[in-house]
């Protein structure tokens, strides 16, 4: 399986505020879903679990995450 970098634009404190709830293992069930949305708007076929990476530094802030993909039916 590859996976998939999606970044979810976010506000700098909502930023800080979702990363330290995730890192103290708050889920995000919101978030995951538009994860998995985004694969499948990018012709992607989401196969597993999605993971947290972090705070981009870009102006805005985005929240980093990869996601498990099939690539072999795109």
């Amino acid at each position: 399986m590859a996976l998939l970098r999606v970044e979810l634009d976010a506000d700098r404190d909502r930023a800080r505020r979702f990363d330290d709830l995730v890192t103290h293992g708050a889920p995000f069930p919101k978030e995951r879903e538009l994860v998995i949305e985004e694969a499948w708007a990018r012709g992607y076929t989401p196969t597993g679990k999605v993971f947290y990476r972090g705070i981009g530094q870009g102006q805005p802030p985005t929240l980093k995450f990869d996601v498990e993909v099939d690539i072999t039916s795109r």
